[in-house]
Parts: structure tokens; C-alpha cells; sequence
């Protein structure tokens, strides 16, 4: 049987799993005990699996999110904006997409695709 390692001074060591795609809380609690050193952060990325809401758009086309230009590649710090292209038209702009279904894109390129500036609550299908 395995269990979870308590930490000392944090016990279960709880944290929110947040979506590394779009930075939103997933609605999970992970207690990372022990593994985690020093007290874990109230939100936290966790690992690279998508929220359920990014899955889903993900199956509809190629989930695009806007970054700043420059940003730490390991953790991009995300606009907000959102959209997703058919896959289609994702092949035609940037033309071997591979089997990614999600991809961060700069600013000053998202501003050159012509990609909406708004940030909206609906993602937009283009």
C-alpha cells in the first residue's frame, strides 16, 4: 500500500493544481506532503496534463494561447487570450503543426497572424 509521506512541519502539504495551457485553477486539491519541499503554494502547476476546459476546446481544433513576448519558455506568462483554429487552418498558417493540438504564440506574432485582441469569455473558433 502506498501512501503520502507527511511533512513535518505541513502535513498533507495541500495545493490547487492549476492548467499549465491556460494558468486556471483545475478544481483538485493534490497534498503533496513531504515531496514538496517548504510549505506548497495555495496554486500550483503540477504537471503538464490539460484542464478539463482546454481538453475540450483541444478536441475541437488547435488551442492557441497568447504570451508575452520573451517570457520564460519553461513558464510563459499568459495574456489570457485564447483561440482555437481548425485544424485546417492551423496547418495552413503555420504549416507542420504536427500533432499538437495546443501552442503558445508570442504577442507580436499573434498580432501578425491578426489573431482578436480582445480577451473574451467565449474562445472564439476561427
Amino acid at each position: 500500500m502506498s501512501g503520502i509521506r507527511l511533512s513535518k512541519e505541513h502535513g498533507v502539504n495541500p495545493t490547487i493544481p492549476v492548467c499549465f495551457l491556460c494558468g486556471e485553477s483545475k478544481n483538485e486539491i493534490a497534498l503533496l506532503g513531504s515531496s514538496y519541499h517548504g510549505e506548497a503554494p495555495m496554486y500550483m502547476c503540477i504537471d503538464k496534463k490539460p484542464c478539463d476546459k482546454c481538453e475540450k476546446l483541444m478536441d475541437t481544433g488547435v488551442l492557441l494561447i497568447c504570451v508575452q513576448d520573451g517570457t520564460d519558455q519553461s513558464n510563459p506568462y499568459r495574456t489570457g487570450k485564447m483561440v482555437v483554429l481548425k485544424v485546417e487552418a492551423a496547418q495552413r498558417i503555420f504549416n507542420n503543426i504536427g500533432s499538437s493540438r495546443a501552442a503558445f504564440v508570442e504577442e507580436s506574432a499573434w498580432k501578425k497572424i491578426g489573431l482578436p485582441e480582445q480577451s473574451t469569455e467565449e474562445v472564439s473558433n476561427v
